[in-house]
């Protein structure tokens, strides 16, 4: 009766064991497959913005390039300006376009890696105020400090900041005169780009309310590298951004 209880016992034990087992084993079968499913959507989502940045968006942009050059060339007694103004157009599009299928790569990769090809830093600076002025902006670029050296995380951010608030002053301050300004220390970058009154003001500018996602999408950079960027209209009427960025951080986003 003895050995039949402890052999009882033991089945029992071994039973309990086993059933703990399994249920630890079908939990973790049913969160590797949940995963699955979860990257498998990722994947379809990122594939589909893919084909509609490709098949919508490069379309009309690529479109947009070729009028605009053939508008350069076709319409007749055309100044110069105007000529120069429609080329700008043309090549600010190309531009774009090279951008569009840089994001259609990163987007198309299963593992959501960059791209490989090179990203703009803050060497590029230069031809970004160009193509600003060639848009029809004006603006000054200062650098107080000699540039340290940063990852490319935060170049690549640093150049995007200053790009979507240029962006946002040709939108929302047509007229105005833009002061970009880089200060560097050893440990952050802090990039300021302001703009005066503009000369023909729009509602979305008197109110400080932006209807799209540049200043989220700047706010979202910069925070993504443990950064923080503020905006605020001016005293004299303008509006202002403010981006303070960890020279060292790497880029965090998931």
């Amino acid at each position: 009766m003895l050995a039949c209880a402890i052999t009882a016992i033991v089945v029992l034990a071994d039973s309990v064991h086993g059933r703990k087992q399994y249920r630890r084993e079908r939990d973790a079968t049913r969160r590797r497959l949940v995963e699955l499913e979860r990257r498998e959507a990722a994947a379809a989502e990122r594939a589909r913005i893919a084909r509609e940045l490709h098949d919508i968006v490069a379309h009309t942009v690529s479109v947009i390039a070729v009028q605009a050059e053939a508008r350069s060339y076709t319409i007749p007694n055309l100044p110069a300006d105007a000529r120069d103004g429609f080329q700008s157009i043309a090549n600010s599009a190309r531009a774009s376009l090279v951008e569009l299928r840089s994001l259609v790569d990163v987007l198309r990769q299963e593992d959501g890696a960059a791209a490989t090809a090179p990203q703009p830093t803050l060497a590029d600076l230069t031809a970004l105020l160009e193509a600003h002025r060639a848009a029809g902006g004006t603006v000054d670029l200062l650098i107080t400090s000699p540039r340290p050296r940063a990852t490319a995380a935060v170049e690549l951010a640093a150049y995007r900041i200053i790009q979507e608030a240029l962006t946002n002053v040709r939108r929302h301050a047509p007229g105005a005169h833009a002061t970009c300004r880089i200060d560097h220390t050893r440990q952050h970058i802090r990039v300021y780009v302001a703009n005066t009154t503009p000369s023909d003001p729009t509602p979305a500018h008197l109110t400080g309310v932006s209807h799209g996602y540049g200043l989220d999408g700047m706010h979202e950079r910069a925070t993504l590298l443990g950064g923080r960027l503020d905006w605020h209209p001016t005293s004299d009427g303008g509006f202002a951004v403010t981006a303070l960025l960890p020279v060292t951080a790497a880029d965090r986003s998931p």
